[in-house]
C-alpha cells in the first residue's frame, strides 16, 4: 500500500458565484495548445481569423459568446476552464526532456506539455488531502559536459542500491518509481516521434510514456531512459546542440540500470539468437538492447556483434522481436488509486473534481489512470410501475 493515510482538516467550501467570469488570455492558448492545432488550423476550426487568436491569446480582445462556443467545442473543454486563474507557475517547470526534439513537431511537444502541466494539476489537488509517496531520488554528482560511460555506471550502480533493487532483473519498473515518489502517465500519444517524455514538476518527477508503443520490453527501455534523464540531467537544459550528447548518456544509463554490468555480463555465454531470446524472458530486455548492452561493455568483440546483428535480420527480427508482447508492464496506480480515495471518502465528489480541476472528464481518467467514464455521472433510468 502506496499510502499513509488521508490528511485531515482539509475542507474546501464551495463559493457562490455572483457575476460573470472574464475570459483569461491564457488559457485560451492553453486549450488551442492542448490540441495540437497550430494558430492557422485553430482559427479555421473556429471560424475567425489568424489574427484574431493572436488577439484572444494576448488578451488584445476577448472572443464574442459565439466563438467562445465554438472554442469549448473544438478543444472539448468546459467553460470555467476559461475563466479559472490556475494554481501553478511555469517557473517551476523545468523543460522536458524531448528525445525526438529534432523531429518532433512544435504543436506536438506543445500538446504533450499541456498533458504534463495537466497532471501537475491533478497531483496539486490530491496532495491537499493524501499523503502521497515521498520523492526518494538521491543527490547524483554528475556533469553532463564532461561526465564519462563509467560514471553513467556507477550511477546506475548506486541508484538500485540505494533503492534495495539489488542486480537481479527488475520485474515491475513503474511500481519501484511510483513507490518513490515519480508520477507516472501511460497513454496514448499518437505521435510516432515520441516514445516517452519527463520532466521535473513543482519539485516532483513526472515520466509520461506512450502505451502505443507495442513492445513492453521498448517501453521498460524508455522508462528507464527517461529514469536516466531524471537523474543525470536534472539542471541542464535540453537543446539542438545538447540534445544528441544527452541522449547517448539516457542511453547508456538505462542499459547499465536495466542490465547491470557484472552479473548481466556473467551470463551472456553464446552468440545465438535462441540464447538471446531465452535471456529476453530473464530479462525483459529487447534482444538489440542486451546486443548493444554487449557492445558497450566489450563482451562481444566488433565481429561477434556484426554476427548477431545479421542473425536478426535474416530471421527479420531486428526491429519486431519475438516476446514483445509477452511481459506487460504494470500500468500506474497513484493517481487513479488518489482520486478514488477523495470519491469513496466523501472528501470530494466524482463531480468536485471534475469541478476542481475544471478539465474534460475525459482528460483526467486518461491522465490518472482511471477506468473510461469513471468520473462521468451516470443517469439511472427509471419506469412507472404499471
Amino acid at each position: 500500500m502506496l499510502w499513509t493515510g488521508l490528511k485531515r482538516g482539509a475542507i474546501q467550501i464551495p463559493v457562490q458565484m455572483t457575476m460573470a467570469e472574464k475570459i483569461i488570455p491564457e488559457r485560451i492558448r492553453e486549450a488551442r495548445e492542448s490540441t495540437g492545432l497550430t494558430d492557422d488550423q485553430f482559427a479555421e476550426a473556429i471560424d475567425v481569423t489568424r489574427g484574431a487568436v493572436g488577439h484572444y491569446e494576448t488578451g488584445q480582445t476577448s472572443p464574442r459568446g459565439e466563438v467562445l462556443a465554438r472554442i469549448i467545442s473544438v478543444t472539448g473543454l468546459p467553460p470555467s476552464f476559461f475563466t479559472k486563474v490556475r494554481g501553478r507557475s511555469v517557473t517551476r517547470f523545468r523543460m522536458p526532456n524531448w528525445r525526438s526534439l529534432k523531429r518532433m513537431q512544435r504543436p506536438a511537444r506543445l500538446r504533450i506539455g499541456r498533458r504534463l502541466e495537466w497532471t501537475y494539476d491533478i497531483v496539486s489537488l490530491l496532495e491537499e488531502f493524501i499523503d502521497l509517496p515521498s520523492i526518494s531520488v538521491p543527490q547524483i554528482d554528475f556533469d553532463f559536459e564532461t561526465g564519462d560511460d563509467d560514471e553513467i555506471e556507477l550511477v546506475a550502480d548506486s541508484l538500485r542500491q540505494f533503492w534495495e533493487l539489488g542486480d537481479e532483473p527488475i520485474q515491475d519498473l513503474p511500481a519501484v518509481l511510483e513507490c518513490n515518489g515519480f508520477i507516472l502517465i501511460n497513454e496514448e500519444v499518437g505521435c510516432d516521434d515520441m516514445d516517452a517524455v519527463s520532466r521535473w514538476q513543482g519539485g516532483r518527477p513526472y515520466i509520461l510514456y506512450a502505451n502505443d508503443v507495442e513492445s513492453y520490453p521498448r517501453q521498460l527501455f524508455n522508462l528507464a531512459h527517461e529514469l536516466g534523464h531524471i537523474v543525470l540531467h536534472s539542471s541542464v537544459e535540453v537543446n539542438s546542440k545538447n540534445l544528441d550528447k544527452i541522449e547517448r548518456q539516457a542511453n547508456r544509463f538505462a542499459g547499465a540500470f536495466l542490465l547491470p554490468r557484472k552479473r548481466f555480463a556473467s551470463e551472456v555465454a553464446s552468440t545465438s539468437i535462441e540464447y538471446f531470446l531465452m535471456m529476453k524472458t530473464r530479462w525483459r530486455v529487447a534482444v538489440a538492447a542486451m546486443v548493444y548492452r554487449c557492445k558497450d561493455l566489450g563482451i562481444l568483440n566488433p565481429a561477434q556483434v556484426q554476427y548477431m546483428w545479421k542473425q536478426m535480420n535474416v530471421r527479420g527480427i531486428r526491429k519486431k522481436e519475438p516476446g514483445d508482447r509477452d511481459f506487460p508492464l504494470s500500468q500506474p496506480t497513484v493517481l487513479a488509486t488518489g482520486l478514488r480515495m477523495l470519491a469513496e471518502n466523501g472528501i470530494k465528489s466524482k463531480a468536485g473534481i471534475v469541478g476542481d480541476l475544471t478539465l474534460n472528464p475525459a482528460d483526467i481518467e486518461r491522465l490518472s489512470g482511471l477506468e473510461s467514464e469513471e468520473l462521468q455521472t451516470k443517469v439511472i433510468p427509471l419506469r412507472l410501475l404499471n
